[in-house]
């Protein structure tokens, strides 16, 4: 059997119902997207605040560790200024207590090339004085032999390069400077196997060899280094006429880079 064929007036029922169902449906659409966009707002306000929180506490965190920092690096300045002021005290003590040394071997000399008989069998000390006391007469000095304070030997034995005679170094020292002057000009006058030099600390012998040694690197032939009388390091630039007393490295190195 065939459906009743549809009347204009329940045909007009059903449009009137499906725009009403139409007409809810686009309003529970936007409640749910009302809410929806609710609840992602609430949550991303929830999510910034906690963000917020988060950079806030970092925020602390870094001014707290700058101002630690700050301090640590006050601090280390501090200890860099102090630790400057104690090297510069050492330093400053280092080349007072090298004077002081020094000075107190003014009227003392090394002597190289008296021979060493023995071997290395503790030798009289009478006996050193005494071969210093006939050096100085072979030069023409009539010094008693109470000129001389002391004589030792010091350092290790060698051989000495003329003959291959075993030697070690002496250091002697006299009653007066005026002996020890005297003494130290004549040297030139004493057999070629001996040699005489200032005795130097060690400290400024470590600066004479410096000096030395840059000459020598340098090719600075018309430059010299010695030591005066009076125990001081002395360079001389004959090109230009200019001489200097040196009293450190530092003060080698300034005079030799001009050259």
């Amino acid at each position: 059997m065939s459906s009743p064929p549809r009347t204009r007036s329940s045909s007009k029922s059903e449009d009137n119902l499906i725009d009403q169902l139409s007409s809810k449906m686009e309003e529970m659409k936007l409640v749910i997207i009302s809410e929806l966009k609710s609840e992602i707002a609430s949550e991303i306000n929830r999510l910034l605040i906690s963000q917020q929180e988060l950079i806030n506490n970092l925020a602390t965190k870094v001014t707290m560790h700058e101002s630690s920092i700050s301090v640590l690096q006050t601090s280390v300045a501090n200890l860099k200024n102090e630790n400057s002021n104690l090297k510069l005290t050492c330093s400053t003590l280092e080349g007072k207590t090298n004077q002081l040394e020094q000075y107190s071997r003014r009227q003392s000399l090394r002597i190289e090339g008296i021979e060493l008989k023995g071997g290395n069998e503790p030798e009289n000390p009478d006996k050193i004085v005494e071969k210093v006391h006939n050096m100085m007469k072979s030069v023409g000095m009539n010094t008693p032999i109470e000129a001389i304070d002391r004589a030792h030997r010091i350092g290790k034995a060698y051989a000495r390069r003329s003959d291959n005679v075993l030697c070690k170094s002496v250091i002697v020292k006299f009653v007066s400077f005026r002996h020890r002057t005297e003494f130290y000009r004549k040297r030139k006058d004493l057999d070629k196997n001996n040699r005489v030099r200032i005795d130097l600390t060690k400290s400024n012998y470590q600066i004479f060899s410096h000096a030395r040694n840059l000459i020598n690197e340098k090719g600075l032939d018309q430059h010299y280094v010695f030591v005066d009388i009076n125990c001081r390091i002395k360079i001389v630039d004959s090109t230009r006429g200019n001489e200097s007393f040196v009293a450190s490295m530092e003060e080698v190195d300034n005079f030799l880079a001009l050259c």
